[in-house]
């Protein structure tokens, strides 16, 4: 069960539209996607497949310190991607024990029509809405980012999923 608190002003709460807003901005980037052919559930995690692509030799272990999870919760999602063809292990030359994870032709291929879908549907927004109402926006995330805090991706995300049970989403 879920605590409803009102407001009393009628107008929707800023915390839970931008919650909003990200999931249905994050489904119209999906949509795209699937009509370039991804229609795989659930998709790639572009945050590894990001990090295999900028770092030549990177290790399952790697993975886990950049995401701030344990080695094994690392090889899981690796095992999963390599499974699904997104990504290739091979056996380091410095140690036989640890694996160097190389992404596959699909991965790039997944992380080139993500960046279009993206810049697809900014394009359809900013069409929408103009410029000066896109401009407007990116000053309110920008002043809500907390620029001089300390954030890496994986810092990021691990903290949407840890807040997110906290936001009531359900009449906004």
């Amino acid at each position: 069960m879920v605590a409803h608190f009102s407001e009393g002003s009628g107008t929707p709460t800023l915390g839970p539209q931008l919650v909003r807003s990200w999931i249905g901005y994050r489904r119209r980037v999906e949509r795209k996607l699937a009509s370039s052919g991804f229609t795989d559930r659930p998709l790639p995690d572009g945050m590894i497949l990001r990090l295999c692509v900028a770092n030549e030799g990177l290790t399952v272990s790697r993975i886990g310190r950049e995401m701030q999870i344990s080695r094994q919760g690392a090889s899981k999602l690796v095992a999963d991607l390599c499974e699904r063809g997104f990504l290739s292990l091979e056996k380091s030359p410095g140690d036989g024990r640890e694996k160097i994870v190389r992404p596959t032709s699909d991965a790039i291929a997944f992380l080139q029509a993500f960046h279009e879908a993206r810049r697809a549907v900014d394009e359809e927004i900013r069409e929408h809405l103009g410029d000066e109402a896109v401009r407007a926006l990116a000053s309110l995330t920008e002043l809500l980012a907390e620029p001089s805090g300390p954030w890496r991706s994986g810092d990021i995300w691990r903290e949407v999923r840890a807040r997110s049970s906290l936001l009531d989403l359900g009449d906004q």
